[in-house]
């Protein structure tokens, strides 16, 4: 199974909050790994618009629905190959309205509360899972700091592998992390290459 794209969690029945994510990248694993094996794909409407045949493509909506089809996904396939690469909504609103709410209202304070961390719940519905998660880290992070970032990552979720870049450099240096090491690549796209050859080798 793969996450692609962002959630989209509701502020009212008009609008949500939501990331920069196309989900290109997971569409591109997903279609890559589908030679090999049975591939389900959880995106967003945009992400699902990327991937073509023999790729079972479901929509999600906010983070709460995200991590209810996972954990159905994951609990149905004791074992499996979990990437979950989507950026997901850390944040929800508190009460989201019913109804639009109108643009005449003027100032409009929202509170905002924390969602549940998938990432850390995969482990604790199969702990046979084959996870790799993603991080993106802030503009300024350095090459070492990544890895620092990707390894913290790591134990927290109990992840086989973490596939870490920088936001606004997602062209140039990726960096795998497992527990054996790291390595860098000068064009995600190798780096991209090198993780599909990593989870064949597993499936």
């Amino acid at each position: 199974m793969i996450t692609a794209g962002a959630t989209r969690n509701p502020i009212d029945a008009m609008r949500h909050i939501s990331a920069n994510s196309t989900g290109r990248t997971s569409a591109h694993i997903a279609m890559a790994l589908s030679r090999a094996s049975q591939v389900t794909l959880l995106g967003s409407p945009q992400a699902l618009l990327r991937i073509g045949e023999g790729v079972d493509g479901q929509e999600f909506g906010d983070t709460r629905d995200l991590l209810s089809k996972m954990k159905a996904w994951v609990q149905a396939n004791p074992g499996g190959v979990v990437v979950h690469a989507a950026a997901v909504g850390d944040y929800e609103v508190s009460t989201p309205a019913q109804s639009k709410v109108s643009s005449q209202l003027g100032e409009w304070t929202l509170t905002l509360r924390p969602t549940p961390k998938i990432a850390d719940l995969i482990p604790q519905w199969d702990p046979q899972v084959f996870l790799v998660t993603f991080k993106a880290a802030g503009p300024d992070t350095g090459a070492e700091e990544l890895v620092q970032i990707c390894r913290k990552q790591l134990l927290r979720t109990r992840s086989q592998m973490v596939f870490g870049n920088v936001i606004g450099a997602l062209g140039a240096t990726s960096t795998l992390v497992d527990a054996l090491g790291s390595e860098a690549f000068e064009r995600r796209d190798d780096a991209l290459s090198a993780l599909v050859a990593r989870i064949r080798a597993v499936l």
